[in-house]
């Protein structure tokens, strides 16, 4: 059964930022070869295109965040794979406020000095601390309630020894 869902896109200023570098990008290629100077192939087809390939896979990826009886599954759809994490795991959780930047070096799946991040946006998340591993930040739009489906698993899961 599920006990919370949220679903997140990643905000508008960050697709804004890859929409402006694919037309920085697609104007510097178009007046290079117009004014005829020798551009490499990977300047003219690869530069826009990976910039576009980035930018069509964030317009479509979510973060899905689902809080069930077995425990929290964080899902980056298209981009990662989903992590899942049973209520026995988790040994501590609190609601946070963070910068993504500074902490986790920007927004999406990320690795940083406190250790694992999913967020898309916005400024406040749910902290994990696990039994073994890198604690798990997950960003929310509603961390209280993020919390709360959170902290009645984990006091309802059976404790290991």
């Amino acid at each position: 059964m599920t006990r919370y869902h949220e679903s997140q896109r990643f905000h508008g200023a960050i697709l804004g930022l890859l929409v402006a570098a694919f037309v920085v990008v697609a104007v510097v290629t178009i007046v290079e070869v117009v004014a005829g100077r020798p551009a490499e192939v990977w300047l003219i087809v690869v530069g826009p295109l990976v910039v576009l390939v980035v930018a069509v896979l964030l317009s479509l990826s979510h973060l899905d965040v689902d809080v069930t009886d077995e425990g929290v599954t964080i899902a980056f759809r298209y981009v990662w794979p989903a992590r899942r994490i049973g209520f026995s795991e988790i040994v501590g959780l609190e609601v946070r406020s963070y910068n993504p930047l500074l902490e986790y070096g920007g927004w999406g799946v990320r690795l940083g000095p406190k250790g694992w991040g999913y967020m898309t946006g916005g400024n406040e998340g749910v902290q994990l601390r696990l039994r073994k591993g890198l604690p798990v930040l997950i960003g929310s739009r509603r961390p209280r309630d993020l919390e709360a489906a959170i902290r009645a698993g984990v006091e309802g899961a059976p404790r290991m020894s």
